[in-house]
């Protein structure tokens, strides 16, 4: 069953306790690779991710959200930073610890396998305008600290 971002993000908050996410920054050919819902196109974008789970490595959980969601595999990833993102969606409050590597993909034409997601990339010379979430992370890729950062923290406004 797919969830609607909505839905998603209110069984998230209803929990009350920190959610942990993986995700991957992928930078090919001067474009940086995101994602969103495929129904909303105003929608912000998000780097390819999903959350920890039982069993998980963080690495196999990587390689298994690229997997699942692009018909790109993972070549290499290389582990950059952690980020306490704390954000509201619809006046609920979402506490996430991402974990961001840095991902080399067997492809660059990459295609959605699931039809509620759509993966673009933008360039990265106007990556710093886009609506890319968490604005920090976005905002560390745009300007080139990603590779040397260690601790992020995005508070909720």
């Amino acid at each position: 069953m797919v969830f609607s971002q909505d839905q998603f993000f209110q069984a998230v908050a209803s929990r009350q306790i920190p959610r942990i996410r993986i995700a991957g920054i992928v930078v090919e050919q001067g474009a940086v690779l995101v994602q969103r819902p495929a129904d909303d196109p105003t929608s912000c974008y998000a780097f390819i991710g999903g959350e920890y789970e039982v069993g998980d490595t963080f690495e196999t959980r990587l390689r298994k959200e690229f997997e699942e969601e692009t018909n790109a595999r993972v070549v290499e990833a290389h582990y950059l930073f952690c980020v306490e993102n704390h954000f509201r969606y619809n006046e609920n409050l979402v506490q996430q610890a991402e974990h961001y590597f840095l991902v080399s993909l067997d492809r660059f034409d990459v295609e959605s396998r699931e039809n509620h997601l759509r993966q673009d990339w933008l360039p990265l010379s106007l990556f710093g305008q886009a609506d890319v979430r968490p604005i920090a992370v976005r905002d560390a890729v745009a300007d080139g600290s990603y590779l040397s950062k260690r601790h992020i923290v995005q508070m909720a406004n």
